[in-house]
Order: structure tokens, then sequence, then C-alpha cells
């Protein structure tokens, strides 16, 4: 298939439209886990009493697609190493849930420096400031990374050369995402009142994420997108034991306006969603499985 209908696919996979409730699209379908075997999936009764966890976002997203494996095979055959740089635990479970081998190495940067007047424009900016910053630390030898794959992994400094020279030829993912609530953008909360605030009013008007992904070939510096989403989701109002649930639980506050719509309390409550579960929950399967594709294309030239 040639690179242009790659992208026409990918691009239609994540266009806009409308959709089921989350919980409705999870109870129709078995999900397959990352190496594409059947995963059991928890009632929403079961969840809805479980901690927040891998199985929560695995649940959202429908688990590995036929795409997602085409893509994983693509990058073992090319032995290529794939960075991502996020420490988002839901990116991380996105990334694996894929079947990507991947490591993590986080960017440091200052995000609220950065500003823009869209959305769009913001986050496509912090997923370019976040890849410059990791490709320095990635040429100069200061970086820390975890293990490929890892999660959960605790971090380690790389300090060896063969370690530094697989890194050096990698696929950089980066990305960002913001929400948007009554045409105000919103990122991670600064404390609980906020997280509280944000997360209340979902129950109230349909919120928005903006999220943008890059992809960077450290080989030959080019960087493919950022590619820009934008989804929408609906939910009933927000029972106020759910909103206190979430902030003591605390994920919340290390998410882009508070929004967890993966989370098993959250679930039950989204009524309504345009676009894709994995997009809404910071990282399209889709876009970054493209971008990767085009990248592997191109360095095979």
């Amino acid at each position: 298939m040639i690179l242009g209908a790659r992208l026409s696919l990918a691009r239609a996979a994540t266009a806009a439209r409308v959709r089921p409730p989350l919980a409705s699209r999870r109870a129709s379908r078995t999900p397959r886990g990352p190496a594409g075997r059947s995963a059991s999936v928890p009632t929403t009764t079961a969840m809805e009493a479980s901690t927040y966890g891998e199985h929560s976002v695995h649940s959202a997203s429908g688990g590995q697609t036929d795409a997602d494996a085409a893509v994983a095979a693509a990058v073992a055959r090319a032995g290529v190493p794939v960075v991502l740089g996020s420490k988002s635990f839901t990116r991380k479970a996105i990334l694996g849930e894929m079947g990507l081998p991947y490591r993590v190495v986080v960017a440091d940067i200052d995000e609220r420096a950065i500003r823009m007047d869209t959305p769009e424009a913001l986050v496509s900016a912090l997923a370019n400031a976040k890849a410059d910053a990791i490709v320095a630390r990635i040429r100069d030898g200061t970086v820390s990374v975890s293990v490929d794959g890892g999660g959960d992994a605790t971090d380690r400094r790389v300090d060896d050369g063969s370690s530094n020279d697989s890194l050096s030829k990698c696929l950089l993912i980066t990305c960002d995402q913001v929400v948007v609530y009554d045409g105000a953008i919103r990122e991670k909360p600064f404390d609980a009142c906020e997280a509280k605030r944000f997360i209340t009013s979902y129950g109230e008007k349909p919120v928005s994420t903006v999220g943008a992904v890059a992809v960077t070939d450290l080989v030959t510096g080019e960087r493919f997108g950022p590619l820009v989403d934008r989804s929408t989701v609906r939910f009933d109002p927000i029972p106020q034991d759910v909103v206190d649930f979430l902030i003591d639980e605390g994920t919340c506050l290390h998410c882009a306006g508070g929004l967890m719509v993966e989370h098993p309390k959250m679930v039950a409550l989204a009524a309504e969603t345009q676009g894709s579960a994995d997009a809404l929950m910071g990282l399209s399967k889709a876009t970054v499985g493209a971008l990767l594709l085009e990248a592997l294309e191109k360095r095979s030239l």
C-alpha cells in the first residue's frame, strides 16, 4: 500500500464521528491484549468497584486492532527502537496495547512557558518542543530512560555507549493534549479545587480534547507531523461522590483538564462520544501508527 493511502486511511479512522457511549461499546466486543490475545472485559459494576489501572484504558479503547498489529509488525521487521517522550500512564498503556516495545524519555520542559492562540497551535508547539528537548538530550548523552515496554518500569540512567547508540537510531514519539471546555483551554489542574471544578462542569456541557502527535527520526532528523485530532464526549450529570472519589484517588490531577474518560467511574456516565476513545485519552493509535509507517517508509528509501 502506498504511503498516501496509509495516511488517508489513518485520517479517516480519526475523523470525527458520533459513536455509542463508551460503556455500550465496551460491552459489545471482546478486545485483544497487547499480543493480540483475547482479554476478558470486567462488567461495568466490577470495574466501577475496581481501582483505576491499565485494564481501564484497554477496556475503553477496545484492545489491539488489526491495524495496531500491522504497525507493530512493521516496526519489528525494521528493527527500529521506539521511544515514547511521555511519562503519561495512559499513553504508555495505549502504546503497549498496540504491541509496540518502547522506551520512555521525558522532556522535562516548562509547558506553561509555551503559549499559543489556539488549542491546535498549542499542542503542536508543545509536541515539537518536547521532541527538540529529547533529541538534544539523546545526542549529548544526558538522558534517563526506562526499559523497553516499561509502562511501570523504573527509570534508569543510560551511560553506556551501546544504549546511547541505540537511542540515536530510534523513532521518537512526542505528543500533547489539552481539554477545551466552553471555548476555553484547560491544561493539568493547579490543585484539587480546580480539578473538582473541572470535573463537575463536564456533566453540564460537552467537553473536547485536542491532541497532537509527532514522530521524529533520530537517524535522518526528519519530523513527521505533528498531526492534530479533536474528539468530544458528552457526560450525564456527574454525582458529587464520583467527583470526590476521583479527587481522592489523585490521578486526575495529572491529566489535561482533570479529564479521565477511561476511568470506570466516568465510563458509566459517558452518554455520547465523537471521535476515538484513544484520542480522547491522549494518544490516537491511528495517528501514531500512520506517522510511524511514514517514518519507516522514508527511512527505507
